[in-house]
């Protein structure tokens, strides 16, 4: 299964650089990233490490929220960039399971749990992109929204479906905190058509994820982590806006925060589908296609997405390889320990999340 998954992923990553280079004047590429004013792309970097800083604070608040300490924000960081690190480069986003397996490591907490709390970041994430997209199609329309039909639809495309989903999550999210004990109930008699030691496994595996979402149940957590998650996605957005800017797009301020702003939205959903380490192909696709209805040459639209993509690749890759080593561990470990099963992390779930 993990291997088509692979072959998914390769096939979406070769089929999404395809249609970004497709067309491409090759010398008008080159020209763009030879004349762009890479002095912008330090601050560029300074905003991305903040940004990230600001993940681990969120990812803290959420463990803290529901009793699991989690350990310092250094400690957490060094964490979250190896789990980054990670998906840059190994497949199948491994990055996930890294960050359980090392928080496991430390704190003792069960994989499954921590997955709930990593869960829940990707929910707010989803939900703030949302908003974004969809303030943006209210209240803003891109110069060549009408000339662009083919690409226009398919933003709101991403649109509908990113909004369906992650509002399905988080009512579903809504369910589970607020009728656990009979969600736990209703998937424990599912279960039974399992095989004794699965139904175990699975039934205590669900009811240790229903308590890494506890922390949801405090007002002041939800709050503070929303709030997290707005200014985790603004100062992306200005990084962004900061990396198109050291290029010529012939857009004012206003429609080059704006593209922006559509570009943030339209790269980070589109890099959720299976690609290639890195993202490879998606981002620079999704890019183009965002930029696009703005009116931004390919070309130039391409260019921003390589420098933005190998900017982030390098920051996020070479920082977590220096936590790797603080915490003596490596690419192999990661990939080993994806594969744990994790038959350690059904004895007490049930009776944790009924207290």
């Amino acid at each position: 299964m993990r291997g088509k998954t692979r072959l998914v992923g390769i096939g979406i990553t070769l089929l999404c650089l395809g249609l970004a280079f497709y067309g491409v004047d090759y010398k008008a590429l080159l020209g763009a990233l030879a004349t762009a004013n890479y002095v912008l792309i330090l601050p560029a970097v300074s905003l991305w490490l903040i940004g990230y800083v600001a993940r681990t604070v969120r990812w803290r608040t959420i463990l803290v929220g529901a009793g699991a300490g989690g350990g310092s924000v250094v400690e957490l960081f060094g964490v979250l960039m190896i789990g980054f690190a990670t998906n840059n480069l190994l497949p199948a986003r491994l990055g996930e399971l890294a960050r359980a397996y090392l928080l496991r490591r430390r704190t003792g907490q069960r994989k499954t749990f921590v997955l709930a709390s990593i869960f829940l970041e990707r929910v707010f994430d989803g939900l703030a992109l949302v908003a974004v997209i969809l303030v943006l199609s209210y209240l803003v329309k891109p110069p060549a929204w009408d000339r662009e039909v083919d690409i226009a639809a398919n933003v709101r495309l991403i649109e509908l479906v990113a909004t369906i989903t992650f509002v399905g999550i988080a009512v579903a999210i809504a369910v589970l905190l607020y009728r656990h004990e009979l969600a736990i109930r209703i998937f424990g008699h599912l279960a039974r058509a399992l095989p004794t030691r699965l139904n175990r496994f699975a039934t205590g595996a669900f009811a240790a994820f229903v308590n890494g979402l506890s922390s949801m149940r405090r007002p002041g957590v939800v709050l503070g982590t929303a709030l997290l998650s707005a200014a985790v996605w603004a100062i992306e957005w200005g990084a962004y806006v900061v990396v198109a800017s050291a290029f010529d797009l012939g857009l004012p301020t206003p429609q080059l925060a704006a593209a922006c702003a559509l570009l943030l939205v339209v790269v980070n959903l589109g890099i959720m589908l299976p690609a290639a380490p890195g993202y490879v192909g998606t981002f620079q696709f999704f890019a183009v296609s965002a930029l696009a209805v703005w009116g931004v040459p390919r070309e130039l639209a391409l260019a921003v997405a390589i420098v933005a993509h190998l900017t982030q690749f390098v920051l996020v890759t070479a920082i977590g390889l220096a936590f790797f080593g603080r915490e003596h561990v490596s690419l192999r470990t990661m990939a080993d320990a994806s594969r744990e099963s994790g038959d350690g992390e059904a004895e007490v779930a049930i009776s944790e999340v009924r207290s």
